[in-house]
């Protein structure tokens, strides 16, 4: 593929020396323009491999010229090589500022100049190679994120007495949120958080899934289901890949609940009355360590009629202001405590983060959950 090097040079004689030296280069093409706007014009509409680039020009001289090349969209990596009889500092600082990344000084010397002209040609290669690069991993990586996100998709999310929201940094998230019933009636809602996020993160998604969903179709007990997923992913997952997991087992009644929290923040039971039920980490994350754990709740209590239990990432709590400062759990549990009082939407807590954030966005992916008795 031919590398198009761009000259621009008010003096006719100028673009043509440079442009023979050009033609003398191995798959070179040049571009000659006296007229500066002319070639401003031409770069708009083609993508130079480099750019030859004289000081001294009337109107639009050699530093305003690459402010405006710099400011078309794709150019602000293309090499400029300055020419000039000016050797004088201030001039390399200004066009060192303005964008300019080497310099050639008047008159010639050809063998300087195609020495230099075969290192920037070399260096633009190397960026087009990786450009190309990014674009297939781009589209490989939205292929990938598509697949994740329809087997996702697929999972038979159960929304009865459920509430959830969820807020990924990224189209595919790290957090986990699964909701089935048993075939005895038994309620089981598990809030998962993969280390990092993205992609990488994500990739454990389906298999959480299917495990979940199908041991629960099964008839087994959480207990159960959080022991084969420890199992699993310790073995399918590299050791950098774990998932720090809460979730609840309600009764058929729904008057009964067992808890679990390996890795997350405190799950919270509230009611009209007292202080919330906190029920804090009590176990490793799933997949770190395969061990012989029994996996028995945490917590087991009886629920009052009118009991919400709230499970959410540590996305929520450790969202931080312009200034550094967490949102914190203090403040997320008054936050809950009021949606719950005065019956407002989940979708509150998202304009509340977003207040403390400054509309900076969250740091990480965040779930919240929230089940009802």
């Amino acid at each position: 593929m031919k590398m198009n090097v761009l000259v621009v040079d008010d003096t006719q004689i100028n673009v043509m020396l440079l442009s023979h030296l050009i033609e003398k280069l191995d798959d070179c093409e040049p571009a000659g323009y006296t007229d500066p706007a002319e070639a401003l014009a031409w770069c708009a509409a083609n993508l130079p491999d480099l750019v030859l680039l004289d000081y001294m020009m009337p109107e639009i001289d050699g530093i305003e010229f690459l402010r405006r090349f710099r400011k078309i969209p794709g150019r602000a990596d293309i090499p400029v090589l300055m020419v000039t009889a000016n050797d004088q500092i201030e001039v390399r600082h200004k066009a060192l500022e303005a964008g300019a990344n080497d310099f050639l000084t008047k008159p010639i010397d050809t063998i300087e100049f195609t020495a230099r002209m075969r290192n920037m040609l070399a260096l633009r290669a190397s960026q087009r190679r990786l450009e190309q690069q990014n674009l297939i991993l781009g589209d490989e990586k939205e292929l990938l994120e598509d697949i994740v996100t329809r087997m996702r998709a697929a999972s038979p999310f159960d929304t009865h007495g459920v509430r959830c929201i969820q807020r990924p940094l990224e189209r595919t998230a790290g957090d986990v949120v699964l909701s089935a019933r048993r075939p005895d009636g038994a309620h089981h809602v598990l809030v998962g958080d993969f280390s990092g996020h993205g992609l990488t993160a994500a990739f454990g998604a389906p298999l959480v899934s299917w495990i979940f969903y199908h041991l629960t179709a099964g008839g087994y007990d959480l207990a159960h289901i959080f022991a084969e997923l420890n199992r699993t992913l310790s073995r399918q997952l590299p050791t950098q890949i774990y998932m720090a997991v809460g979730a609840l087992e309600l009764s058929p009644d729904r008057k009964h609940a067992r808890l679990w929290n390996c890795g997350l923040p405190p799950l919270l039971c509230t009611s009209g009355t007292g202080e919330p039920l906190r029920v804090k980490s009590n176990g490793l994350p799933l997949g770190i360590v395969e061990s012989a754990d029994d996996y028995a709740p945490h917590a087991e209590f009886d629920l009052a009629p009118d009991a919400c239990i709230y499970q959410y990432t540590d996305g929520c709590s450790e969202a931080e202001s312009p200034g550094g400062e967490q949102f914190g759990q203090s403040r997320l549990e008054a936050l809950l405590a009021r949606i719950r009082r005065e019956q407002l939407p989940l979708e509150t807590a998202w304009a509340e983060l977003d207040a403390h954030c400054a509309g900076r966005g969250l740091s990480d992916d965040a779930v919240l959950v929230e089940i009802s008795a």
